[in-house]
């Protein structure tokens, strides 16, 4: 059963309103990583009269609340990851998608003993071509 954007708004202590609900139906129930330009661009042909202001404003509350995550993936550019788990990103050079790439994928060791610092989080960024089928 697919979760009601409404009660997950409301479990996470956010009042729905007409317009958090039209986003938070794109953002959160996708396996894009959309920057804050898509999800306008994606909310405004069915909600056209959204402003830029209410995205930003929804998006930023989002990451506050713990539904979303801000990803600095790329130099200037904010995407919203709705996995907030934690795990991987691939970057597709060839399309730009960003893939997820579960936790137990990569392998890290000794992020704890990285002298002078305290790892609170950490993420793995590759970036490369995705597979096409084998050519024969």
């Amino acid at each position: 059963m697919k979760t009601d954007a409404a009660d997950l708004l409301r479990a996470h202590g956010i009042q729905p309103s007409a317009q958090r609900i039209v986003i938070a139906r794109y953002v959160l129930f996708t396996d894009e990583h959309p920057s804050a330009d898509k999800v306008l661009a994606r909310v405004r042909a069915g909600f056209p009269m959204i402003s830029r202001a209410t995205v930003y404003n929804t998006l930023n509350l989002f990451v506050e609340k713990g539904l979303l995550r801000e990803q600095h993936l790329a130099p200037d550019s904010i995407v919203f990851d709705p996995r907030t788990d934690a795990h991987h990103h691939f970057v597709d050079e060839a399309s730009g998608r960003i893939y997820d790439v579960d936790w137990g994928k990569v392998r890290v060791s000794n992020v704890e003993s990285i002298d002078g610092f305290e790892v609170h989080d950490y993420q793995v960024v590759m970036r490369g071509r995705k597979k096409g089928p084998a050519k024969r």
